[in-house]
């Protein structure tokens, strides 16, 4: 809040929900709550409350996750001084106890390993014949580093958002150094081993009935200086999908999406105009985007406070549909109707009210135009239970390229753009199916070399884990 960016000063909608929910549970309904306003002690107690509920499921599965973890044992001896005075160990017998077990998670230090791998050779009796078992499949034919190498060098910039030249020393520190330019090498031949299955992920993405778009900028190296180029994303319940472009225009975004059918949930980018007006696609707006303008305006104009108390008024009831396990569903539908709908009329008659008493250039008069103009984009999520009230799901999946963006500043040339998309949709969409990218990377590299390609499908994320316990 004090050193973020402005645009990350703004409270996040969820502990503004968290803040009215907590006042109902003390004080039940609205007139309640303006009688008698919660203590800081009471605030106190709700939150943490919530939190020990909210945390529980957590450490269940982190309690889980402990019992996978590798088991390694070590002896401890009694040493001599232990024992009482005139005693020996010869005077002891041991006794066994699982009781005097003790149990710590301690760190193994990362290291690389050279792997022997010894291929037995057979001669028939007659001597007619030699046979040697086949050396185990490699990324590239003779090449020195086997799949693993190639999984962690791209998981740790992709998912870790590591410059190679970060990478290079932590292998130099746990004993094998190899060099920036071999790690460029295996990220690139990565990408192009694992094309084929990016494709078919953006494919996946872009055909679904509800997508989420964003792009955001990517400075790529050329001499003199450097250009800007841009990483577009799709969201899909099915898939996460980059694209890397060298232009921010609305052909892009058509070449990306033209031809598909359903929502598009985006910001107020003029891009996506072709394809909402021209193509298939419903556009819906983001409340969050609103909501950023409001606050914005509130320190000059406090009358803005009422639109933000609404908008938190309206996830609440979001909020309200997930605690009920009613997302998605009908019920969830009328509740939006029952609910949501009258927040709405208040909101439409305030902003119709509220327009012409300010300067269309000052902070308000903007909020005010960007929410008139979109309310038919930003209300249509009363029509579609699905539909959520603003994009941050593709905001969020940009973050780890913009955060790979400080760290190691710009891709080197357009094809190294559109390789670092490649792998960052393989490693994204592994996470929205709770996959480990590095299991994945290492296991699909050698299989999808040797893959039919009219069977792609079974290499996906999604069907990985299916295929794996098949093998």
């Amino acid at each position: 809040m004090l050193f973020g960016r402005k645009s990350e000063k703004i409270p996040p909608i969820q502990s503004e929900v968290r803040r009215v929910v907590e006042e109902e549970e003390l004080f039940g309904d609205d007139e309640a709550r303006k009688t008698a306003p919660p203590t800081d002690e009471e605030q106190k107690q709700a939150r943490r409350k919530r939190a020990r509920a909210q945390s529980e499921p957590a450490r269940k599965e982190k309690r889980k996750l402990r019992k996978n973890l590798p088991v390694l044992t070590e002896r401890v001896e009694v040493a001599p001084e232990q024992l009482p005075e005139g005693y020996g160990l010869e005077d002891f017998r041991e006794v066994g106890d699982k009781s005097n077990t003790v149990h710590r998670i301690e760190h193994v230090r990362e290291h690389l390993v050279r792997v022997e791998y010894v291929l037995q050779t057979l001669a028939s009796k007659d001597n007619e014949h030699i046979v040697t078992a086949p050396a185990p499949p490699s990324v590239i034919e003779g090449g020195h580093y086997g799949p693993g190498v190639y999984a962690d060098a791209i998981v740790r910039k992709c998912a870790d958002s590591l410059p190679l030249y970060r990478i290079e020393k932590i292998y130099e520190r746990n004993g094998a150094a190899i060099s920036r330019s071999v790690l460029c090498s295996l990220f690139h031949r990565g990408a192009e081993l694992l094309k084929p299955i990016a494709g078919r992920l953006l494919d996946i993405a872009r055909r679904d009935s509800y997508v989420g778009a964003d792009e955001t900028p990517l400075s790529v190296n050329q001499k003199g200086g450097c250009k800007k180029g841009w990483v577009w994303v799709i969201h899909s319940a099915a898939a996460i999908a980059y694209v890397f472009s060298e232009s921010r225009a609305g052909k892009v975004a058509r070449d990306l999406l033209e031809g598909t059918l359903g929502y598009l949930h985006v910001d107020g980018y003029s891009a996506y105009n072709g394809v909402c007006k021209e193509g298939g696609r419903t556009r819906v707006a983001c409340w969050a985007h609103a909501r950023r303008l409001f606050f914005k305006a509130l320190e000059d104009y406090p009358e803005a406070k009422e639109m933000l108390d609404w908008i938190v008024e309206l996830y609440r009831i979001e909020y309200l549909a997930a605690k009920q396990e009613i997302l998605g569903t009908l019920e969830h539908l009328e509740l939006r109707e029952k609910q949501s709908t009258p927040i709405l009329e208040k909101m439409k008659k305030w902003l119709d009210e509220q327009h012409a008493l300010h300067p269309p250039k000052s902070k308000l008069g903007k909020a005010i135009a960007y929410t008139r103009d979109r309310w038919d984009e930003l209300t249509v999520f009363t029509k579609d239970p699905e539909l959520r009230l603003d994009n941050n799901l593709s905001e969020n999946a940009l973050r780890i390229v913009a955060l790979g963006r400080k760290n190691f500043l710009f891709v080197g040339h357009e094809e190294g753009g559109q390789n670092l998309a490649v792998l960052q949709t393989i490693v994204a969409t592994c996470k929205l199916h709770d996959v480990n990218p590095y299991d994945y990377i290492k296991d699909v590299l050698i299989r999808v070399q040797s893959h039919p390609s009219n069977r792609i499908d079974e290499l996906l994320p999604q069907n990985w884990k299916s295929t794996v316990n098949a093998r």
